[in-house]
């Protein structure tokens, strides 16, 4: 049998590094050193305007040291090691930030998109439900929420705080999404089909909704449809890995092993572990003639 690659939630995405300036006039202990560790603090936001990075870095490393309960200096060290995939360090500075400050929402919320990123999905969900109770009615937080629910197992969680998420927000398109993965894991595939066809009309250039779409579609056997959306995807990213994977695994099931040949060929410079796995099941047939022909 034939088999589709698993559907794409959208997590929480990285798009810019915001960090938090802190006003040293206002700490309760105004010694010189916390105020220089405030100046530090700033001073590295004001790196990261300018694209400078590692300096900023330093900054906030150097506040630290002169400041270590200084819970914003943490969050945006955090935020830095986030922005160049260093998760478990970012891990650590976001834990820092929150056990210095128990209410710190935004300091939860990059801790629960390292979780998920990591697959630490329910250390995840305890995070991101702790900063839902905190701060009612966040769209964003709700939907990471939602996608720690689903791939920790609990797809019923899923689908209630996502379907939340889209009450506060009608046109948070990722909410839509992650409810179309999280209704096709429930095993409701025409309510997957129906949010992911909303998120379309929301977002139409969001390459995973139509990708998703031609999972779900596929499974209803619905393959024309189901080729088109994956098609659609391709045009909107064409190095979508699993949508030229799936693609082909259409054309196979419809006989048409030309198509599914050109596929594994665009796959192969994306991806070539997948494409070798594409490659065995286009040759299926093949592969086994020729094993048992080895055998005898």
């Amino acid at each position: 049998m034939f088999r589709l690659r698993k559907f794409t939630f959208v997590a929480g995405p990285l798009l810019c590094v915001l960090l938090f300036t802190t006003n040293a006039g206002a700490s309760q202990s105004r010694d010189d050193s916390s105020e220089e560790a405030a100046e530090l603090n700033n001073h590295a936001v004001d790196c990261v305007k300018d694209h400078q990075y590692q300096q900023a870095m330093d900054l906030l490393k150097k506040a630290i040291t002169l400041q270590p309960d200084h819970a914003m200096a943490h969050y945006n060290l955090g935020r830095l090691y986030q922005m160049r995939n260093e998760l478990n360090l970012a891990i650590e500075e976001y834990k820092h930030a929150v056990e210095l400050n128990p209410n710190f929402v935004d300091a939860m919320y990059q801790l629960g998109i390292s979780y998920n990123t990591t697959e630490r999905y329910a250390d995840a969900v305890e995070c991101l439900a702790r900063a839902v109770q905190l701060q009612l009615g966040r769209a964003d937080l709700l939907t990471e929420l939602g996608f720690a629910y689903s791939n920790d197992g609990r797809g019923q969680d899923a689908v209630a705080v996502l379907k939340e998420a889209i009450g506060v927000n009608p046109d948070f398109v990722d909410a839509y999404n992650n409810l179309g993965v999280a209704y096709f894991k429930t095993g409701q595939v025409s309510g997957a089909i129906e949010v992911l066809q909303q998120a379309i009309r929301l977002t139409p250039e969001l390459a995973v909704a139509h990708y998703n779409l031609g999972s779900a579609l596929a499974q209803t056997h619905r393959q024309q449809q189901a080729i088109a959306e994956y098609k659609q995807a391709l045009v909107l990213n064409p190095n979508f890995a699993a949508a030229h994977h799936n693609l082909a695994v259409l054309y196979l099931q419809r006989g048409q092993r030309s198509l599914a040949l050109e596929e594994y060929h665009l796959l192969k410079a994306i991806d070539y572990d997948m494409s070798e796995k594409l490659f065995e099941i286009i040759f299926q047939n093949k592969i086994l003639n020729v094993r048992q022909q080895t055998r005898e």
